[in-house]
C-alpha cells in the first residue's frame, strides 16, 4: 500500500497533500502533508507550533526574557507607580526642551524644520501620555475600595437601626444588604436588583 486509505476503508488515515504553493510557478505542492499538518517537511511541516514555537505569545514576558533581566522584570511588576506615567510625561518634556535647545539662530530653516518636526510629535506623544494618565487618575477617583464600601455598608445599617425602630424591619433590610454585597463579590451589577 502506498499510505493512501482506499474508499471505504477506516484501516488507515488519509494522507492529503501539501497546501503550499510554489512561490515560481504559483502550483500546489505534489508532496504529502506531515501527519497532523496542512504541509510537508519542506514547507514547515516539522516546525514547532504552540508552545514549542519560538513565536508562541502568551503575555508573560518573564519566559522568554534572559535571566539577568527577570529581576528587573518582577521588581517592575512589584512597582506601586507601574500604571502612573508621571515619569514618561517627565522625560518626554526634558526631550522637548533638549530638542528645542539644538536650534540655533545660525541653523539653517530646513534644519530647524526638522527639529520643530521632532518637537511636534514629541508635543503629540506628551499629549497622548497626559490623556492617558489623566483617564487613570479619574477611573481611580470613581472606584470604591472594598475598604470604602463596606464603610458605607456599615452606615447604611447604623442608619436603618437609628431610624427604624421595628427589629424584624431592621433585620429584613439588613439581610437584604448582605445579599446584595455578595452579590457584588460574584460580579452582579450593581444595578441588579435584590429581589430578582
Amino acid at each position: 500500500m502506498d499510505g493512501h486509505q482506499p474508499h471505504g476503508s477506516n484501516d488507515r488515515v488519509i494522507t492529503r497533500q501539501c497546501t503550499a504553493r510554489s512561490k515560481q510557478s504559483g502550483k500546489q505542492c505534489r508532496k504529502y502533508s506531515m501527519r497532523g499538518r496542512d504541509v510537508c517537511l519542506a514547507h514547515g511541516g516539522k516546525t514547532p507550533r504552540g508552545v514549542a514555537s519560538p513565536h508562541f505569545k502568551t503575555g508573560r514576558y518573564s519566559r522568554s526574557l534572559p535571566g539577568h533581566l527577570v529581576t528587573a522584570y518582577e521588581q517592575a511588576l512589584r512597582d506601586p507607580t507601574l500604571m502612573s506615567l508621571r515619569d514618561e510625561i517627565a522625560l518626554t518634556d526634558v526631550m522637548i526642551g533638549e530638542t528645542l535647545s539644538l536650534i540655533t539662530e545660525d541653523m539653517p530653516w530646513a534644519k530647524e524644520r526638522k527639529v520643530f518636526n521632532q518637537v511636534r510629535q514629541l508635543v503629540e506623544q506628551r499629549r497622548k501620555l497626559v490623556d492617558s494618565e489623566v483617564r487613570h487618575i479619574v477611573l481611580a477617583r470613581e472606584v470604591m475600595t472594598t475598604d470604602e464600601a463596606m464603610a458605607l455598608v456599615r452606615a447604611m445599617v447604623a442608619i436603618v437601626i437609628t431610624y427604624l425602630p421595628n427589629a424584624q424591619d431592621q433585620a429584613a433590610i439588613i439581610e437584604d444588604l448582605h445579599a446584595l454585597l455578595s452579590r457584588q463579590r460574584h460580579d452582579t451589577p450593581l444595578g441588579a436588583s435584590m429581589y430578582a
